[in-house]
């Protein structure tokens, strides 16, 4: 590549490109970070670490000078993106009349890699409540939403997921072997909903399901907040959840489930 631009791919080397693509990515995952920093994790020179971060100050991906964070353009491309997804199409209107009902805050998140990413949040009226920021990130085995969408997966599939998941424990409530992992995802695709019973974070219950495309899940939505609360409106919030993820999954013309006996 010439003069280090990023996008300039007329020697066939997508070095440059990649090591931008690495940058952007890693200040993405955390704040506070410095061109130097970024040298050590990444394996780069400094010289070439100041240069390919300048590209990306120019082409407004990354801004900052002592700590460097994501630009304008990245949040513009973001927001495309999930403009393309159907899921943010169909989304807004189901989720916050789910919120109307159960008046607690609900999320719909997608996969992504081996966690599950959220994309759409509406928060409930309660002055305590759970809220997560967009486009962070779930594990699969420690959230009511990622054992939805693994539930919803041909169960040959799901197995395999599991079978390669770090099962970090994050609570003493976390599910950290494949065999209880296995058992709970039966139970989860024999009833319809998902359930994490502060899994990830102390005090916090959260109730999922899946919602499916033409193709199987495409994504789940679920309804979190302080452990008691969901506790004492669990039947009424898992009876909303499931309406909710049913009228998502159909308007996404997926087949209606059977009926459960």
């Amino acid at each position: 590549m010439q003069n280090g631009s990023v996008n300039d791919t007329s020697t066939g080397n997508p070095g440059t490109l990649a090591r931008g693509l690495d940058i952007v990515e890693r200040i993405a995952a955390g704040p506070g970070v410095t061109v130097q920093r970024l040298a050590a994790d990444l394996g780069l020179s400094r010289s070439a670490a100041y240069r390919i971060v300048g590209t990306l100050r120019e082409r407004g991906y990354v801004v900052g000078d002592a700590e460097l964070r994501l630009g304008p353009v990245v949040l513009r491309l973001g927001l495309q993106a999930m403009e393309g997804l159907d899921i943010h199409a169909v989304g807004p209107g189901p989720l916050r009349e789910l919120v109307a009902e159960t008046e607690e805050t609900a999320f719909i998140a997608v996969v992504d890699d081996d966690q599950m990413c959220y994309v759409m949040q509406e928060e409930g009226p309660q002055v305590v409540k759970v809220v997560s920021k967009l486009g962070s990130r779930a594990p699969l085995h420690a959230s009511a939403l990622g054992k939805a969408y693994l539930s919803a997966l041909p169960a040959a599939d799901a197995r395999a997921v599991v079978d390669r998941l770090p099962l970090t424990g994050y609570t003493d409530t976390t599910l950290t072997t494949p065999s209880a992992l296995h058992a709970d995802l039966d139970l989860i695709r024999e009833r319809g909903w998902a359930l994490d019973d502060a899994e990830r974070e102390p005090g916090v219950r959260c109730i999922a399901a899946p919602v499916r495309g033409t193709g199987g899940p495409v994504a789940a939505i679920s309804v979190a907040g302080p452990r008691d609360r969901i506790v004492a409106a669990q039947p009424a919030i898992v009876a909303a959840v499931l309406r909710t993820a049913a009228r998502l999954s159909a308007a996404l013309g997926a087949a209606p489930p059977p009926e459960r006996t």
